[in-house]
């Protein structure tokens, strides 16, 4: 027999939900701390990693583009002026044939300002993430002022391909700074070339990348962005990070206990 105390009567389905939702948000706030263990991990493998590997080959999917408003849209063939075009011999492509310098084997956009690519690699991950610490950038031919002066550089996990722009806010940024290119032209092709080598520090892993170029050396001179090559070095995983699941997600859980559970109280005697 109770005493002082009359139990409630429970309200069959404001129970039964009021146990889901709070099994949901366990579930949910678990695969969270899942997910940045396993992030963790990956921090740890790559801090353990001594050499870094070359990460892109010329079988990569890779889309030039401009990026503006926040969208990153796809370029064409091309050669008018001010436009997000290039050449048809100097497509974004030739940024990762292996191929450096001389005549034709460069990345050139007309745009000039923002310019850049969306690289998946492929080749040398097998498919699986890859977590990016420096970039190898090699000038082109000719034409120093087209080189450029600055770069931001994202990563993304979502799938690339088969829509005309790509907004900003599924990328996140890695690393920006200035650039200071070589002055020397490289105007016969081989492998080695002239270069520069941005280091950063990183510990995620993604599967595609967005590389930006906001400026150019001399932009009263140039008419375009040009580059002969760029190469991503860092790590493959052996499993790209799960996605930290979506925040509104446990907020709604949350308010919706709240809601269905407010007006259940206990009586006393």
């Amino acid at each position: 027999m109770i005493k002082n105390n009359q139990r409630h009567k429970k309200n069959p389905l404001k129970f039964l939900l009021s146990t889901t939702v709070k099994t949901l948000a366990t579930a949910v706030a678990t695969n969270t701390i899942l997910a940045t263990a396993a992030v963790s991990a990956v921090s740890l493998f790559s801090l353990s990693t001594a050499n870094a590997a070359q990460l892109l080959s010329p079988s990569d999917q890779i889309i030039g583009g401009q990026l503006s408003d926040g969208q990153f849209n796809v370029g064409t063939d091309g050669l008018l002026l001010g436009s997000n075009n290039w050449p048809e011999n100097e497509l974004p492509e030739e940024l990762i044939n292996g191929a450096i310098g001389g005549e034709n084997e460069k990345y050139l956009n007309f745009g000039e300002f923002n310019t850049g690519i969306i690289v998946t690699p492929t080749g040398a991950t097998g498919g699986l993430g890859s977590i990016v610490s420096s970039i190898e950038f090699w000038v082109a031919n000719d034409a120093e002022a087209r080189d450029p002066a600055s770069y931001e550089f994202y990563g993304t996990n979502n799938s690339i391909g088969g829509v005309s722009s790509y907004s900003i806010g599924d990328f996140s940024l890695i690393s920006s700074g200035s650039l200071s290119l070589p002055s020397q032209r490289d105007t016969v092709t081989d492998t080695t070339g002239f270069s520069q080598i941005v280091n950063f520090a990183n510990n995620v892993a993604y599967t595609s990348y967005m590389l930006v170029f906001p400026t150019v050396k001399n932009s009263s001179l140039a008419n375009s962005m040009q580059l002969s090559e760029v190469q991503f070095y860092g790590t493959v995983v052996s499993e790209t990070p799960a996605a930290t699941p979506e925040p509104s997600l446990v907020i709604s859980l949350i308010a919706l206990s709240g809601l269905m559970l407010g007006g259940t109280r206990k009586s006393r005697s």
